[in-house]
């Protein structure tokens, strides 16, 4: 009876104790199975908004680059139209037209066509390359000129590459034309004597502006028909493996072209895929090791995501000043600083952009609004050969201006120097003696250089940047001296305070030291960032700029 009393008690014993864990395994998980899940579901949501934001960031981006580099493509042919020389020698046009692809990069090809009866292509510029290309992949609507010694088109009336320039518009086409691998936009614009210029827009640079944007994501330009140019990725795709994709589209604002920016998902969300593997992990040691824990990981974890969810919803609806405040050590604390540096790094990149369109507006705008006051008052019959005069100064203030601009694009991009050894002396002398019959001060150049390895051009635009900008504001005289590896461009002008000695280096800055002269403040930046690809210094000391090789 004893023995049985105790067999009975070790056994309710033994089943209360195991209850009792079950009881308090179970109330441990049933929060923390709940802490995870929201846990989990915020950073995939939060994870989700980044990555949309990041994507509509880049393709705008993209589609801006591409708008840009059209823009800049009709702006050029239809500044060739106004240079073509007028009357009908084609060989003096086919000369003219030559000249004006150099240097090459833009287009693959302009034609003028003569559209008195059936068209007929007058004189016609390519690119070598593309020229071989043509010969080799003749497509269709071509045929060989053996007048011009290269493939023309096929052209009619009706086709709108005519019609719109001899109405008076300007034609881009919708779809790629794609020989071989060598992508083209088709674009024209009204010519001399009621002609038509042609061009074929070389879209191969369009890649390498996608690429300089890519990430881990890939960029591509997509045409009306289709036809892809890209895409342009940094990463290194698994062609054996099945992917999904995660793709935002976004219009380029010309015809049906557009920008398509896509991203793996395994790889978008591998932070949420490793938080999520952490959190299991942590779960099952949370689970072993008590109830207690259980309360205090979930309101550890819980509330700062939710921190870091709200702010990332903020960011995404547009507020750019939002910031998850959380300040910890731990890995969410660590994912909190990552996101605010981000957030920090979006709001000074558009501030930036702000600041960049707003420079660029002001500048663009006074030269504009006084060639359209000039020529507004020349078909009023105000003025005379010399209103034209003051247009064609803003023109070239714009063209000068947009070629800064694309200068440190390609800067930006990576420009690769083309160095050779060079006597420093030689080319400082041969530049600024370059800029004498433009100099209304004396300017006195001297010196010997040391035989340096660099890339002569752009070193060259250096130099020509800094005795240019010398000239404009000495009152008597400029000093150029050449010492070995160094190069000291002096004037007696007013010179630049000390507190703003760097900041004239920065895009779009000057300092108000007298009489403002003409210029966006780009040529300074241009200058030091090309002195930097040489591994050189540019400095100001006042009255001097000092380039140090």
């Amino acid at each position: 009876m004893a023995n049985d009393l105790l067999y009975t008690r070790l056994v309710v014993s033994k089943s209360l104790s195991w209850q009792l864990a079950v009881v308090m395994l179970l109330v441990a998980l049933v929060p923390l199975a709940a802490a995870g899940y929201l846990t989990l579901d915020l950073l995939e949501r939060s994870a989700r908004d980044q990555v949309a934001v990041h994507q509509v960031q880049i393709a705008q981006a993209g589609a801006a680059m591409v708008r840009h580099y059209i823009r800049e493509g009709q702006t050029r042919l239809k500044l060739i139209a106004t240079r073509l020389p007028q009357g009908k020698d084609p060989d003096e046009i086919g000369r003219q037209l030559d000249r004006q692809m150099d240097p090459p990069g833009i287009f693959l090809e302009i034609g003028l066509i003569d559209v008195q009866g059936k068209p007929e292509v007058l004189a016609q510029s390519q690119q070598r390359d593309y020229t071989t290309v043509l010969t080799t992949n003749n497509p269709g609507n071509r045929s060989f000129s053996p007048r011009l010694n290269q493939q023309v088109t096929q052209w009619d009336n009706r086709m709108a590459n005519i019609d719109v320039p001899l109405r008076g518009g300007e034609f881009i086409a919708d779809i790629l034309e794609i020989v071989k691998d060598v992508p083209a936009l088709p674009i024209s614009v009204p010519g001399p004597e009621k002609r038509v210029l042609t061009g074929n827009l070389d879209f191969r640079p369009v890649s390498t502006l996608l690429s300089s944007i890519a990430g881990s994501e890939q960029v591509s330009l997509l045409d009306g028909a289709g036809n892809q140019v890209g895409p342009a990725t940094r990463g290194t795709p698994d062609p054996g493996r099945r992917r999904r994709l995660l793709i935002t589209r976004t219009p380029v604002g010309v015809g049906s072209l557009t920008i398509a920016v896509s991203e793996e998902e395994d790889l978008a969300f591998a932070p949420f895929h490793d938080a999520r593997r952490r959190a299991t992990v942590w779960f099952g040691l949370a689970a072993v090791l008590a109830l207690g824990l259980a309360t205090l990981v979930s309101r550890r974890v819980v509330r700062p995501v939710e921190t870091l969810s709200r702010a990332a919803h903020e960011l995404a609806a547009g507020n750019l000043a939002a910031r998850s405040g959380i300040e910890r050590e731990d890995e969410i604390g660590q994912l909190a600083k990552a996101f605010d540096h981000m957030a920090a790094a979006v709001q000074q990149l558009d501030r930036l952009k702000g600041d960049f369109v707003a420079h660029v507006s002001h500048e663009l705008r006074t030269p504009l609004t006084s060639a359209k006051v000039t020529l507004a008052n020349v078909q009023e019959g105000i003025g005379g050969k010399e209103s034209l005069t003051r247009v064609q100064d803003d023109l070239d203030r714009l063209i000068r201006m947009v070629n800064e601009l694309l200068d440190i694009a390609r800067i930006e991009a990576g420009l690769q120097l083309a160095k050779q050894e060079t006597n420093l002396g030689d080319l400082v002398q041969s530049a600024a003696e370059s800029l004498r019959p433009l100099a209304k001060v004396a300017l006195d150049v001297s010196g010997r250089g040391d035989v340096i390895e660099l890339d002569p051009a752009r070193v060259q635009q250096i130099v020509l940047n800094l005795v240019d900008n010398a000239i404009k504001y000495a009152k008597s005289r400029v000093h150029v001296e050449t010492k070995g590896r160094e190069v000291r461009v002096t004037d007696d002008g007013p010179g630049v305070p000390a507190g703003d000695r760097e900041r004239i280096f920065e895009k779009f800055s000057r300092v108000e030291t007298g009489p403002k002269p003409p210029g966006a403040g780009l040529g300074l930046s241009i200058a030091r960032k090309l002195a930097q690809l040489h591994g050189a210094t540019l400095t100001c000391e006042g009255h001097t700029f000092v380039l140090r090789f």
